[in-house]
């Protein structure tokens, strides 16, 4: 009698579940299980960044009266100091009140030879770029996009705007004083400069000093991937999920997919977004900022070296951005975080952050003999001008395939091609 009502209860048990489960289905929504964990979405945002941050020169010049030139890194407090100061002067111009005059190379270097503080970007900015992100009241029109600036301070100072091809122009204002520019007895690295018989679009700085710069161990971003394919689907029981050999996950809704490696690396497609209407530069820089702090977040130290566009079929057009990280002052050579949008949308994003975990060794950059080095690599076209020779990081994987970051020479031209150099001697490629 006993076993017979356990049976009851039990089969009464089953019934009840059984309509519980076909509500579910009714409502198009799957049973939650011990072994399927719910979906999780938005807890992926990271550190945010502000434009400007982005924009911020790849290295400083500071000049003195004594003819002798400091070459200041990103992640300094002087670095900081300095830049803070420039913006300042910058944010309170107002257009209308500068005076702009064409200027050439010579009046640049002549006034370099003063006290003066060079900025050198990593990427040609756009006037359409700038007015925005200083909140200028009209555009600044410059006739082509800044590689440089500099600064002369005093109760009458001036702006110098370079451009990638050694292009100068001058502003005279009026109305804002630059006050000297100093290091306060903090260390600073004396740079000369490029030497003939290279051919150079306006003069070169290079470190005058070997330095000693770490080789880096690097990993990846360490991610949890439901946390970060939920960042870009609001209900992950609709996707479909495919596990690669690799370690990678895939998930797909039909029109949109993402792909999250182990090693924390992330790739986003949307393919029908992939072209629309133009839109401002600033505006589409403003999005890929957005849309990177909304899946991810910002490394500590990154830089703005590429907004190019693409235009598939007439009227159409696609912005492509790329952000680059910095260690120890230098840029990484390789992006590590790529957008591509249009007025409808990203249509991709590639994220790859790395993070150091040691060193690995360390490396001598002396730039004794770079002038050679150089015209040895062959790499010069004919009638092509440097326009800057730079420190960078680039990567290479070790014997046991671990991650490396090795300091290297980068040769950039006016055109804008970039070979590298090792930095202690040979070729790179």
């Amino acid at each position: 009698m006993l076993f017979e009502r356990i049976k009851s209860i039990i089969l009464a048990l089953l019934v009840v579940f059984s309509v519980y489960l076909s509500f579910l289905l009714a409502g198009h929504v799957p049973p939650r299980t011990v072994e399927t964990p719910p979906s999780v979405g938005g807890s992926y945002w990271g550190s945010g960044r502000s434009t400007l941050a982005l924009l911020a020169p790849a290295r400083l010049v500071l000049h003195s009266s004594e003819r002798t030139s400091i070459v200041i890194y990103p992640g300094r407090p002087q670095f900081t100091r300095l830049w803070n100061q420039a913006v300042d002067v910058l944010q309170q111009l107002v257009v209308e009140e500068l005076s702009r005059q064409p200027s050439s190379l010579s009046e640049w270097e002549a006034a370099s030879d003063k006290e003066a503080l060079e900025l050198i970007f990593f990427f040609p900015l756009e006037s359409e770029i700038w007015g925005p992100v200083l909140e200028y009241p009209v555009d600044l029109n410059l006739p082509w996009p800044t590689k440089r600036m500099l600064l002369v301070p005093g109760s009458k100072p001036e702006i110098y705007l370079a451009s990638q091809g050694g292009e100068v122009i001058k502003y005279n204002l009026h109305s804002t004083e630059l006050t000297a520019l100093t290091l306060e007895d903090e260390p600073a690295t004396l740079c000369r400069e490029l030497e003939a018989p290279l051919e150079v679009s306006q003069t070169v700085y290079v470190p005058a000093e070997p330095l000693s710069l770490p080789v880096l161990r690097m990993s990846g971003e360490v991610v949890d991937q439901e946390i970060v394919a939920g960042s870009f689907f609001a209900d992950l029981s609709l996707t479909r999920r495919i596990r690669e050999r690799d370690g990678a996950t895939i998930y797909s809704d039909g029109r949109r997919g993402v792909r999250v490696w182990a090693d924390g690396s992330v790739e986003y497609n949307a393919p029908g977004v992939e072209s629309g209407v133009g839109l401002p530069p600033a505006q589409a820089l403003d999005r890929a900022v957005r849309f990177i702090t909304q899946h991810g977040g910002w490394p500590p130290e990154v830089r703005l070296p590429r907004l190019t566009t693409v235009s598939p079929l007439p009227g159409e057009k696609r912005y492509l951005i790329s952000f680059n990280q910095f260690w120890n002052g230098l840029p990484l050579a390789e992006p590590t975080l790529h957008v591509e949008l249009s007025d409808r949308g990203v249509a991709k994003y590639q994220r790859s952050v790395l993070y150091s975990v040691g060193n690995a060794g360390w490396l001598e950059a002396s730039s004794e003999g770079l002038e050679e080095k150089i015209r040895r690599a062959n790499k010069l076209e004919k009638g092509d001008k440097i326009a800057d020779v730079y420190l960078t990081y680039r990567k290479n994987s070790s014997i046991d395939e671990e991650v490396l970051l090795v300091p290297v020479w980068a040769v950039e031209t006016a055109a804008g091609r970039v070979f590298w150099l090792e930095a202690s001697g040979g070729e790179q490629g």
